[in-house]
């Protein structure tokens, strides 16, 4: 009988899929996902569709999940690549979870959310690097501070205690999921290669040689099991990322090397608008190369990597928290491409 029992929201997501396919291999867990829009594929474990922002819909579709002892939240509202993310429908999204399951599961010992880098501004500009989790908030709101503050007032007298990761340019190597640095460069990499391109870094020639860093999907995902159960983490927020620090001038020719093509150029573009007469061009090199049929608008998001490449400054985030609290484990994140990229080229989605 499983010694746990997550409730994921956002288990569709980058980091709430790899977080659910984790725990679900685990013996220890048992795993229900929340999500608006349910897969058409099966994931292994329960899936409930629910929309978060309706308060009576998440106490009905809830309700019945007594035996909840961690709530995962991975969910984030939907919102324009052009608009600053809202900060009262995703505090609502949470507080409404958090309302269905307090009145439903007495059992509940530990609520996780998930936030990341800018936290400490790396949207803004450039800030103090690398981030320690102990630096003061910056002068500017954000939904991350909101969710952090519901959090700590609402598990005061209570018996779940919360904590909180901090990612940043999260990658999967899981062929379904379009929001993942890997994917977009890979996807990115086959369009190029089929309009005769050599392979140019698309965003700025500062971005290119600043500092920066990722984590892998599966890494984060034991990172999050293991500070929701250990207790010397609780009510703590802790960076998460690979481990090391990466310029993207060192990786790109072995990228290029990797997809078969010359390496080019900066050439600065707003991925979101250049690739988005594309879908022709993918279309053809899904047939060419008789790869599983993914549909353009679901193959990768553009504007995801027009946010992670436009930077001019470095992004580092200090794990020396993580690593002192008890958890070692690190990744090379120039490898970790090549390998995603590997895998996708076996699941046949790229040529």
């Amino acid at each position: 009988m499983a010694r746990y029992c997550a409730l994921i929201a956002g288990v569709t997501g980058v980091v709430g899929a790899g977080l659910a396919r984790y725990l679900a291999a685990q013996k220890d867990w048992q795993v229900i996902g929340l999500a608006r829009r349910l897969p058409h594929e099966p994931l292994g474990y329960p899936l409930i569709s629910v929309d978060l922002t309706d308060a009576t819909a998440c106490y009905a579709k809830l309700e019945a999940l007594t035996g909840v002892t961690h709530v995962l939240y991975c969910g984030r509202a939907a919102h324009a690549a052009s608009v600053r993310e809202p900060i009262d429908v995703n505090l609502s999204m949470l507080r409404n979870v958090l309302d269905a399951v307090e009145a439903a599961a007495p059992g509940l010992s530990h609520v996780h959310i998930l936030q990341g880098s800018k936290v400490y501004g790396s949207d803004l500009g450039p800030y103090k690097t690398p981030a320690k989790e102990s630096d003061p908030r910056v002068a500017e709101n954000n939904w991350y501070y909101a969710q952090q503050d519901l959090v700590i007032e609402r598990s005061r007298g209570q018996r779940w205690n919360w904590s909180a990761s901090r990612p940043h340019a999260v990658s999967e190597r899981q062929p379904g999921i379009a929001r993942s640095m890997a994917k977009l460069i890979a996807v990115y990499a086959a369009i190029s290669k089929e309009l005769g391109e050599p392979l140019c870094f698309p965003g700025t020639a500062e971005s290119f040689r600043a500092l920066y860093q990722c984590v892998d999907a599966a890494l984060l995902a034991r990172a999050i099991a293991w500070m929701s159960t250990v207790p010397a983490c609780a009510n703590q927020a802790f960076n998460v990322t690979n481990g090391d620090f990466i310029r993207w001038a060192n990786l790109w020719s072995s990228f290029a090397e990797f997809f078969g093509m010359d390496t080019g150029p900066v050439k600065t573009v707003r991925l979101a608008e250049a690739m988005a007469d594309k879908a022709p061009v993918w279309d053809r090199i899904v047939r060419k190369h008789e790869l599983k049929p993914t549909p353009y608008d679901k193959a990768t998001v553009w504007s995801y990597g027009d946010f992670n490449f436009k930077r001019g400054y470095d992004v580092m985030s200090c794990t020396l928290k993580l690593r002192q609290a008890g958890f070692h484990e690190c990744m090379d994140t120039g490898q970790m491409f090549l390998e995603h990229f590997a895998h996708f080229r076996q699941e046949r989605v790229i040529p």
